[in-house]
């Protein structure tokens, strides 16, 4: 009998958290200093552009997310220690309770508030989605940037093309649809900035908080089949 993929590894879970990794990262370049939240290799590129062109005063908006992004990181190792109760990964909840109060505080602050404490929570926020959801269906991705899965897009359709294996063809499929949401949320993020501002975030927020009662859900789930199962 074939194994049930786990709701952390499902594609509508990549799907989802993709399309919000694209709707930050939107939100970042339209209103809060055009950095990247989770995009690190865009912010190092605009580091050395602005060593190069000696712009030494912009420095700092770009070198903060991506320390802060390094946090985020590390945070998530510690939740993984901490708080993964019975190996029933409870730590998801915690971390994505984390970043939905990111997101309702981002929400509250004006572009009048400076880049360099804004930037940094979103990008500390969105590492810790990146390295708590990493995997749909076994096949790692990326769900707050995406041209690791576009270069699995074009690969394994390729690779199906030339072949005609089915798993190169499920893979495409899965890329394909990976890819497509982080755009969508590219465009749904910048036509809401046009309607509510800096309060964009608060729409993630609630996507997130809806996203954080289905995680919580099959959590439970597991952590009740498993004492169920247990002498």
């Amino acid at each position: 009998m074939q194994k049930e993929v786990s709701f952390h590894d499902r594609l509508g879970t990549a799907m989802f958290l993709t399309f919000i990794g694209g709707f930050l990262d939107a939100y970042c370049v339209i209103l809060r200093g055009g950095v990247f939240a989770s995009a690190q290799t865009g912010n190092i590129v605009f580091i050395g552009v602005d060593v190069a062109t000696n712009q030494w005063s912009q420095l700092p908006q770009k070198i903060l997310p991506i320390i802060a992004f390094g946090v985020g990181v590390i945070i998530v190792q510690i939740a993984k220690r901490f708080f993964n109760t019975g190996g029933m990964n409870v730590w998801r909840l915690w971390l994505l309770a984390f970043q939905i109060a990111v997101l309702v505080i981002v929400g509250f602050l004006s572009t009048d508030v400076s880049n360099m404490l804004v930037t940094p929570m979103l990008s500390m926020s969105m590492a810790t989605q990146l390295a708590s959801y990493s995997t749909v269906n076994g096949y790692p991705y990326a769900n707050t940037f995406t041209t690791g899965n576009y270069r699995k897009l074009v690969e394994n359709t390729y690779l199906y093309l030339t072949t005609k294996q089915k798993n190169y063809q499920q893979k495409a499929q899965y890329f394909g649809l990976i890819v497509g949401s982080f755009f969508v949320g590219t465009i749904s993020s910048g036509l809401i900035v046009k309607l509510i501002n800096v309060r964009t975030a608060w729409v993630a927020a609630v996507m997130l908080l809806v996203f954080f009662g289905f995680q919580l859900y099959f959590t439970e789930e597991v952590i009740t089949e498993t004492k169920h199962m247990q002498p």
